[in-house]
């Protein structure tokens, strides 16, 4: 998960992924990193609204994007298209496996779930190849930054992540 400072967007969906996955008897290694050098910890907002969902984000520290961190994801998944522009200056490639959230959630289901061993690289470029010659993303994938917003903002933007990441949870383990 990747967007711009890693104290807001990013790690709300780190949690709520992994969630959905463990909901689904996955096992899954899921991390979030930001495109800028922020360091601290997820914002009071970010860390009221995934409480209130039973998931803590108190130990959260961000970490900044690194070509290490995208060579060794198998799905890279960015609030926006500059996230997902700011992953494939980090690997040449990576657009194979890395998009805007929204992007996905209406590219995946075309392509449909992974299906029984399969890789999610390889489920990934299925997915990528939808694109056709077309850019990454489009203005409606993107998830809009709540930092500075108030506690309702931070609430829809998790609710529109849950959502989502929901869908994604399903086509990765159908």
């Amino acid at each position: 998960m990747v967007c711009t400072g890693n104290i807001c967007r990013s790690p709300m969906a780190e949690l709520l992924l992994r969630e959905h996955l463990v909901a689904r008897g996955a096992e899954a290694k899921v991390r979030s990193a930001g495109t800028l050098a922020w360091h601290g910890s997820a914002t009071t907002e970010a860390v009221e609204v995934m409480g209130a969902r039973g998931l803590d984000l108190d130990a959260h520290r961000s970490q900044e994007l690194t070509s290490a961190l995208v060579t060794d994801a198998d799905l890279i998944v960015g609030m926006t298209r500059n996230h997902v522009w700011g992953v494939t200056a980090h690997e040449s490639g990576a657009e194979a496996r890395a998009f805007v959230i929204g992007e996905l959630v209406r590219l995946g289901p075309v392509v449909g779930p992974r299906v029984d061993g399969e890789s999610v690289r390889d489920w990934a470029a299925k997915v990528a190849e939808r694109r056709g010659d077309g850019p990454i993303g489009r203005a409606g994938d993107d998830v809009a930054d709540p930092y500075g917003e108030p506690l309702s903002f931070y609430e829809a933007t998790a609710a529109r992540l849950d959502r989502d990441l929901g869908v994604v949870a399903a086509l990765l383990v159908p």
